[in-house]
């Protein structure tokens, strides 16, 4: 049966993030190594990845197993040669389209996320609070600063030792925040 992950910011091939993010690595290409290790180590073939944006170098995605459906985050929307490239290749599915939240259902995927009420957006200052009121969000793009806001949860790799999260995961934090952290948890 096939699973579905969730992750973001990868930037595969950033020199800038390795350094900027204080990654644990003492080179890009031990990062790049991990990272991608980490992913093919619990996504399958047939499972479905949607990374929420900076992904870094897509050349690495032939490195990496399951289907992968980004949503473009900024760094991704800024190349513009490389992201033509991309989407004429065929490897990933592309979700930008000039919309920064992207509403997943069960009527186009084979998952139930509909009972879940689950967006996705690479920044979170960009999720549109008025239609995701009811909504458990997840976000990338602030890489370790926050893991878990109250409308939702950061799924890149700086806060998940560099590797993708299930929908399991996801639902325990969801619950988690909708149940049992306080205020003292939170930002305010």
């Amino acid at each position: 049966m096939s699973k579905l992950w969730f992750t973001s910011d990868t930037h595969f091939g950033s020199e800038r993030t390795l350094t900027m993010s204080k990654r644990p690595f003492k080179t890009v290409k031990e990062m790049d190594g991990t990272i991608i290790s980490n992913w093919n180590e619990v996504v399958r073939e047939g499972d479905t990845v949607y990374h929420l944006g900076d992904f870094g170098d897509f050349n690495k995605v032939i490195d990496l197993n399951g289907n992968i459906i980004l949503i473009l985050g900024n760094y991704d929307r800024n190349k513009e040669v490389s992201r033509i490239d991309m989407i004429n290749s065929g490897i990933f599915e592309i979700i930008d389209k000039n919309k920064h939240t992207v509403w997943i259902n069960n009527k186009n995927t084979e998952y139930e996320f509909d009972k879940y009420n689950i967006s996705m957006v690479h920044e979170p200052s960009k999720l549109d609070r008025v239609y995701a009121r009811n909504c458990f969000s997840l976000f990338g793009h602030i890489h370790k600063l926050q893991m878990v806001k109250k409308f939702g949860l950061n799924v890149g790799v700086d806060c998940h030792n560099f590797y993708p999260i299930d929908l399991d995961t996801v639902l325990f934090y969801k619950n988690a925040i909708d149940k049992f952290y306080d205020n003292e948890v939170f930002d305010n």
